[in-house]
């Protein structure tokens, strides 16, 4: 588990955009992460409900892979996501819209 290194103020609360607008709860977000996680990796994979509140309150920073699940579930760039300079704004309005 890993603290949050205070680099991207803005990371917690894009994660928690994408969770609603998504519509699923932290068990639901938890479920979809780790199946997507799971598709991409060979092994086991945890991750529990509560680790999604504390990345959405920014207690706890996600690693490279759970940050590239949580993009793909919200169909947005990576970069947009981990970047403080895309405001909340500007990434609600990309939220669901195809990458290429």
């Amino acid at each position: 588990m890993r603290d949050r290194r205070g680099t991207q103020d803005l990371l917690p609360e894009k994660l928690l955009a994408i969770r609603e607008f998504l519509a699923f709860g932290e068990a639901e977000m938890a479920h979809s992460l780790k199946s997507d996680i799971l598709s991409y990796i060979d092994g086991a994979y945890e991750l529990r409900p509560a680790k999604i509140s504390a990345y959405e309150n920014g207690r706890l920073e996600p690693n490279l892979l759970v940050l590239v699940a949580y993009a793909r579930l919200g169909k947005v760039h990576l970069e947009l996501l981990a970047d403080d300079r895309f405001t909340l704004n500007e990434f609600r309005e990309q939220l669901g819209k195809q990458t290429s």
